[in-house]
């Protein structure tokens, strides 16, 4: 159970029971008003960031002041400090403010500053990703535990969100020092998802993280695709594996071929590697050394406390 008060509960079982009710034109109506909304807000969004602004307070990103509790705090504005976390999570829900740090990441590299790769955490949370811009960079996590509330804690027996900030590699925000409260709106939009599997998937539009890149849908497209380039930039990695059939062999020479085709066609080795006869291929993709590492949230780190600067 989540622990929340019996009229919030309803709230959410009604919000779930709306999109129980829609049929597909309902569906694919009200997903292409969220897009069309999104398309222009991010618009604005970007004209705004470019020119040095938020598009939420319209005031200079490297402002702050306390009577504006603002998403642009995040990007550690002088005179922000850690504490000032807690106004930004009242003021904004969870889902705006991990699509704002969506979006400021992808004004640097699509993709790559997003690891949203559930292979890439411990497993098993509702939330858990890392975002990186610049000298910035953000982890979010969430725990069954954390999202029903802590029953028997003083201080976090609310459904919760844990952040994490670092600035130049250093700790500024660790995850055990705040218990970031989820709207009502967050916990029905979890809801959703967890009771309509088949029908609520949370997407990010403009702010696509490598799960995005990297999924079942697109690992044929990933193998098959050509390098644009050899600037030594790597957001995939493909660690192929080739075996030979049981009483044959597979020489040197026939790998050394291969690499070179593939460097002279700019293909990926995996897309070459069925041409080697007597084989078997397995291909793992996954993220690259240009992907931001994820920092997941464990024992380890739980104890950590982190300096206010």
């Amino acid at each position: 159970m989540i622990n929340i008060s019996a009229g919030d509960q309803q709230r959410i079982d009604d919000y779930v029971a709306r999109f129980e009710q829609m049929n597909d034109a309902e569906a694919r109506a009200r997903h292409e008003e969220i897009i069309a909304k999104t398309e222009a807000e991010y618009a604005e969004f970007v004209r705004a960031f470019n020119e040095g602004d938020c598009y939420l307070c319209h005031h200079p990103i490297a402002s702050f002041s306390t009577q504006r509790p603002c998403l642009h705090w995040l990007l550690k504005p002088k005179g922000f400090k850690k504490k000032h976390i807690v106004e930004v999570a009242n003021h904004y829900d969870f889902f705006q403010l991990q699509s704002y740090l969506r979006w400021v990441a992808n004004q640097q590299a699509f993709a790559t500053n997003i690891n949203d790769l559930s292979e890439e955490g411990t497993g098993g949370k509702l939330v858990e990703l890392t975002i990186r811009y610049k000298n910035l960079e953000w982890s979010l996590s969430c725990g069954e535990t954390d999202f029903r509330g802590h029953e028997h804690s003083q201080n976090a027996n609310f459904p919760h969100y844990h952040l994490q900030m670092r600035l130049d590699g250093r700790p500024f925000i660790d995850f055990n020092d705040y218990h970031l409260r989820f709207s009502i709106q967050d916990i029905a939009r979890f809801e959703a998802k967890r009771r309509l599997p088949d029908k609520i998937r949370h997407q990010f539009p403009f702010g696509w993280g490598m799960s995005d890149v990297i999924n079942e849908s697109t690992l044929e497209a990933l193998i098959n695709a050509k390098k644009e380039n050899d600037d030594g930039g790597e957001a995939i990695s493909f660690d192929t594996l080739i075996v030979a059939d049981e009483g044959t062999t597979i020489s040197g020479e026939q790998l050394y071929e291969l690499f070179e085709k593939a460097k002279r066609e700019k293909v990926t080795i995996a897309s070459l590697a069925s041409e080697i006869p007597n084989a078997s291929v397995q291909v793992a993709v996954g993220a690259g050394p240009d992907v931001v590492e994820q920092a997941p949230r464990t024992a380890q780190n739980r104890g950590k406390k982190s300096t206010d600067s």
